[in-house]
């Protein structure tokens, strides 16, 4: 009975079963969207200098300061930075160099046109005229759409920075004749192309190079840098997502930033007790900038004009105004003391000068006093004094470096472009409507075949009972 029944009906079965993966896949096809291509960024990034100039020099060494060169430095933590962020997903990762060769800065801006970028990440070190700078910056362009993704961008890989220890000295564009100063960020802006440079820190002062001297030193900058950039594009770690992008809101400016071209302001130095024995002068020093933040400051005894170097600087922790602590000279000096004020452009302005006056007749045991005013008559006009152009420089200011992007109405920024890879993203309910389109067909057929199996039953017995 079971052999006559398979043979009946089981070509039947063998037929349906061998159609039905082909029933499935043309369901497939009809209810699911064409894969589409995940978004995708695409980063340029560019070890700073690199080769020898054709005339012989050493120019593009770049900073060479403790055995160092900046050259291969910076192709040290670019390599770091690359090796980090390929392990992301959605994003694209190039090298302008890959080994010390001379490449110019057209050349390093075209091979990233080539490629899509959507930014240019330039690494480098430091190094200053007078060897007494300290801190990490980073310079972006300061026009429309480039200034918008560069500050931000360059915002996001600060705090990496400052969050391992590294100094902020700020986020800044740089004007010269033909617009932005740098000509990678200026090239990269006429091929629109959003660029920022990164300067780590000092190789030529020892409060940065004791932090910075080693080759691991380097590569964990360029961790820091992959990190921010991936955090800035919502990218994770061997994740692929259907879409990517600026995770900040991009305002673009209407006009061009422009960077702070004034000097600290009102820098005044008032001693307010000298131990001559011990060499200790307790001070408050006044200064304040209303278009940029204050960076440093510092002394020299003796002689001092605008021109004059003041080799030890210290960062300036106060507040916008006024900042008080101690400074060391000779025990017993007799003379003058005079500080300078910096912003976070490097531009400078000096104090007045004080006169030291050690009192001869104190007993060893005793702190001997500057000549110092008697009453707060002159701090109080002082303070009148910068108050008042305080409020004169803000209501003339319109636009302020250290504050907020002016709102004004526009998009984000086109945030990234259709690239390699496949989109694993598939919607639910479409699984759901294949699935259930399959089991009411395999219920149907079933009912079909019970049917017919009944009939053909029906019919045998009815054959039987009339050859009796």
């Amino acid at each position: 009975m079971f052999a006559r029944t398979f043979k009946q009906y089981g070509v039947r079965f063998i037929v349906f079963f061998s159609v039905l993966p082909v029933m499935t896949a043309l369901l497939c096809s009809a209810f699911t969207e064409p894969a589409r291509a995940a978004e995708s960024v695409t980063v340029v990034i560019d070890p700073g200098h690199g080769g020898v100039s054709e005339e012989g020099s050493e120019t593009n060494s770049g900073a060479k300061y403790h055995g160092l060169e900046e050259k291969n430095v910076n192709l040290t933590t670019a390599q770091a930075l690359y090796n980090e962020l390929i392990q992301y997903g959605n994003v694209n990762v190039y090298l302008t160099r890959e080994s010390d060769v001379e490449k110019t800065l057209d050349e390093r801006v075209e091979f990233a046109k080539s490629v899509n970028a959507d930014v240019i990440v330039s690494v480098h070190y430091n190094a200053s005229a007078d060897h007494n700078f300290f801190g990490s910056e980073i310079f972006t362009s300061a026009y429309g759409e480039c200034y918008a993704t560069g500050h931000a961008l360059a915002e996001h890989i600060m705090d990496k920075w400052v969050a391992e220890g590294n100094i902020r000295k700020d986020i800044k564009t740089r004007i010269g004749k033909k617009g932005d100063y740098y000509g990678l960020i200026r090239i990269g802006r006429e091929a629109g192309i959003p660029t920022i440079i990164l300067e780590h820190g000092y190789l030529d002062h020892d409060r940065d190079y004791q932090r910075i001297r080693t080759e691991d030193a380097w590569r964990n900058f360029g961790i820091l840098d992959a990190t921010g950039i991936a955090e800035f594009y919502g990218l994770d770690k061997e994740v692929v997502r259907d879409k990517v992008g600026p995770v900040d809101e991009l305002k673009v400016p209407t006009d061009p930033v422009m960077p702070d071209s004034t000097e600290p302001a009102g820098v005044k130095l008032v001693i307010d007790d000298y131990n001559s024995n011990k060499g200790n002068v307790d001070f408050t020093l006044y200064a304040y900038d209303d278009e940029s933040k204050l960076m440093y400051y510092g002394f020299v005894t003796g002689e001092a004009d605008k021109d004059t170097v003041f080799p030890e600087l210290e960062l300036w922790d106060g507040k916008n105004g006024k900042l008080s602590g101690s400074f060391h000279v000779q025990p017993g000096y007799e003379g003058k003391l005079t500080a300078k004020v910096y912003n976070v452009y490097q531009l400078d302005s000096i104090s007045n000068s004080v006169d030291l006056v050690p009192d001869e007749e104190a007993p060893d045991d005793a702190e001997d006093n500057a000549v110092v005013p008697d009453t707060d008559e002159d701090t109080d006009t002082f303070y009148t004094d910068v108050s008042e152009s305080v409020a004169e420089a803000r209501e003339e200011a319109d636009w302020v470096i250290g504050g907020s992007l002016p709102e004004v109405d526009t998009s984000a920024i086109a945030n990234a472009i259709e690239h390699n890879t496949e989109s694993k993203v598939k919607r639910s309910h479409t699984a759901l409507i294949i699935v259930s389109l399959i089991a009411t067909i395999t219920i149907v057929v079933a009912i079909v075949v019970s049917i017919s199996i009944s009939a053909e039953r029906r019919g045998s017995k009815k054959d039987k009972d009339d050859l009796y």
